[in-house]
Order: C-alpha cells, then structure tokens, then sequence
C-alpha cells in the first residue's frame, strides 16, 4: 500500500487580497472544493502566513502521493490552476511539495488544528544523512512532549519527497527538506517558550545540522 502523504503549497497572493468577499472568495472557495472533493483527499486546512500575510498557505492530507498525481493529470486541473493564477496569485509560482510523515508519529495531536502552527523549514545538502536528522528529531520531539505544562501540542516533522532549493546552498543545487510543523495556542505563548531553559536545552537537537532554517507561523483552518 503507497504511504499516506501531506501536500504543503504557498501561493503568493495579489498585495492586500481579500478572500472573504466577492469574487475572490468565489474563486478560492471554488478551489478548496475542487481539491476537497477529489478521490484519496482526506483533509484540507489552509491560512494566511502570519509574517508574511500575502502567502496562503495549504497542507492537503491525501491517501497517497498517488492519489495528487493522479488529480494533477485530470483534463480540469490545468484550467484549475490558470484560474487559480489569473484571479488570485501575484504571479509568482506556487511551491508545491509532498512530506511522508512517519507512521510513528500518528497517535500525535494534530498541529494543523491548533490555532496557530510553527511551521519550520530545514534545508540540507544533498549528501545529507536523513537518518541522522531523523533521529535527532526523535529525540527533539519526545524531550517536547515530556516538558511538564508546555503549551505546544502536536510536534510532526518529516522528509520532502521532492528536492528543494534554498540560499544556504550552492546556485543551482537541488538539496533535502525536513518540514515540521508544531501547534501552538498562539504565536506570544511560542514566543515566551523561546525564553525559558527547556528551550534551550531543546534547540542544539533542531538546529543541528541544517544549513539554513525557516521559521513562520500560519492560523490554519479547516476546510469542510
């Protein structure tokens, strides 16, 4: 059986639009609806980057990665994406990426649901050892779940299966992507956790390794 994966999108908006009134609202709520009710879509949630407003920002829950390719080559999608382009993007490119999060990581609380998610983008050369990271980020997350009273719930994290390019590493190189994503009752409680010791007795395992690093929050919300 293909292996659950999560489609992470940021589509760079129009400066200052509105996707709550006229046609706009229109056209994105015709757009969540179409990629809602396509076979092997388990669940969509979508939000604003809270520091960088102009990008919406999606993580579609699909059976498999298969089940996206397979929308991806209907005879609708590309007039999908040209509307998508015409009546709501800037004009820069989305960026579309798929993530394999580990079955391990399952049972977890879901940071998508939370009110406001970190999301964290770690980029790797392409010689990188994932399992190294991979269990550097084990550790991380059991040390986070354990931290008594800690306000974060839900610490997933896992591979791109495409390869990214990022500044930290040479032009043209294509290098890997860890994505994690936590969820937080908001973003001064992620703020305030950054001050205390178990923060910094945690980020030596975030951190390490990495040759660059993002770091954002977006409000998500489910769509139904």
């Amino acid at each position: 059986m293909s292996e659950k994966a999560t489609e992470i999108v940021y589509i760079p908006m129009k400066p200052g639009l509105d996707l709550s009134t006229d046609e706009a609202k229109e056209t994105w709520e015709s757009t969540l609806s179409t990629i809602a009710k396509q076979p092997g879509a388990k669940a969509l949630y979508w939000g604003r980057q809270i520091e960088n407003p102009d990008t919406v920002q999606m993580a579609v829950e699909w059976e498999s990665i298969e089940d996206h390719r397979t929308f991806e080559k209907t005879p609708g999608y590309q007039p999908f994406l040209a509307t998508i382009m015409d009546k709501l993007a800037s004009g820069d490119d989305p960026t579309i990426f798929h993530v394999n999060f580990p079955t391990s990581q399952s049972g977890s609380d879901n940071p998508f649901t939370m009110p406001v998610t970190e999301c964290i983008n770690a980029f790797f050369a392409p010689d990188y050892n994932q399992e190294e990271y991979s269990s550097q980020f084990s550790t991380f997350r059991t040390m986070a779940t354990e931290i008594p009273n800690v306000e974060a719930k839900g610490v997933i994290g896992g591979w791109s299966v495409e390869p990214q390019k990022h500044e930290s590493l040479d032009e043209g190189v294509d290098g890997k992507l860890f994505a994690a994503f936590i969820g937080w009752p908001s973003v001064d409680a992620h703020m305030e956790f950054r001050k205390t010791e178990d923060f910094g007795k945690l980020i030596p395992h975030l951190r390490g390794g990495p040759k660059g690093m993002k770091v954002w929050h977006v409000a998500f919300q489910q769509y139904k």
